[in-house]
């Protein structure tokens, strides 16, 4: 009989249960799904954050511009750029040339008023002889002593000079209240009291609103004469300031008033701030059908620190935007 050899037996089955083992610990890496492998379709916590992005530029919330209205010699410079002024304050004083105080004497001068007075004195005096003969004539026609014609044609003529006399005092008064109203600019254009028989020598430049003195024009020197210039001074609200944009079409539809966006800027790097939408047009800057269209954005940024300056450019981050 044939007997098998015990010591050979063993060495298959050693080698069948290595095999079974390999498999068991092989058949879960294989079996994952591929997302969970770590190939194929990202999970959702892979996925990017959904965000728009443009560009866009700072200005002050509000800026008004300070003019120099008269020829002038500029005496004084009262306030530098970054100063913090009041509405009212004085900015500039400057003294007048001999030939803005004629000006200024020729409109508290108007010709007009002169020219109506004139003739409503001259229409006054020829009512006068009218009226005394109206008299006369009402009493000739009592005694039957003058024909009514006669006093027919002098109440005419009394009415014709009575309307005439209305249509010349309405136009004085409304040529006094412009001038009225000429002294009222007068005295915001030179900051000081003006009237027809005084006229000052040295004027004010005053600050219009409340803000920061941002811009002051480089002729601006002691001892410079200026002429009529516009926009010597200029103060603005720095805070808060707002930033405004032109994104495109697909990006302008998914931003709604009062969203958030994240402001950052290169000239002020590791800062960031908060701006929030108030305002987005309706109507796209560029109404050609040839040209792609933009529309105006505008956001407010809080800035307490006056880090912020007009003029930087900005970039706009919208973080999970609205579809």
């Amino acid at each position: 009989m044939w007997m098998r050899n015990p010591g050979k037996g063993k060495v298959p089955s050693a080698l069948g249960a290595v095999l079974i083992l390999v498999m068991l610990i092989a058949v879960p890496a294989f079996g994952k799904p591929k997302d969970e492998a770590g190939s194929g379709t990202p999970t959702p916590a892979q996925n990017p954050e959904p965000e728009i992005n443009f560009n866009g530029k700072v200005f002050c919330a509000l800026k008004r511009r300070v003019d120099l209205p008269f020829k002038g010699i500029i005496t004084s410079i009262l306030v530098s750029s970054g100063d913090q002024v009041k509405a009212g304050q004085v900015l500039a004083r400057y003294t007048l040339t001999p030939e803005a105080q004629l000006a200024i004497r020729q409109r508290l001068s108007p010709p007009a008023i002169s020219e109506v007075e004139t003739k409503l004195a001259e229409t006054e005096r020829s009512l006068v002889p009218l009226q005394n003969q109206q008299r006369e004539l009402r009493q000739l026609l009592q005694k039957k002593l003058a024909p009514p014609r006669s006093l027919e044609q002098v109440d005419q003529d009394i009415r014709l000079l009575t309307q005439e006399r209305t249509a010349l005092e309405k136009r004085l008064h409304g040529e006094k209240q412009a001038l009225q109203d000429d002294l009222a600019v007068l005295k915001n254009q030179l900051g000081t009291g003006v009237s027809a028989g005084q006229i000052p020598q040295e004027a004010a430049l005053i600050a219009p609103i409340s803000g920061y003195i941002i811009w002051i024009s480089p002729e601006m020197q002691n001892k410079a004469e200026l002429g009529p210039t516009n926009g010597v001074f200029q103060v603005g609200v720095m805070d808060p300031m707002v930033v405004r944009a032109q994104p495109f079409e697909i990006e302008a539809l998914q931003i709604k008033p009062g969203e958030t966006a994240e402001i950052t800027l290169e000239s002020i790097p590791g800062r960031k701030f908060q701006g929030t939408v108030n305002r987005i047009s309706w109507s796209s800057l560029t109404p050609g059908l040839d040209q792609p269209a933009y529309y105006d954005v505008e956001l407010t940024v809080p800035n307490p620190e006056l880090l912020l300056k007009d003029g930087l450019k900005a970039q706009i981050v919208f973080r999970n935007p609205q579809k």
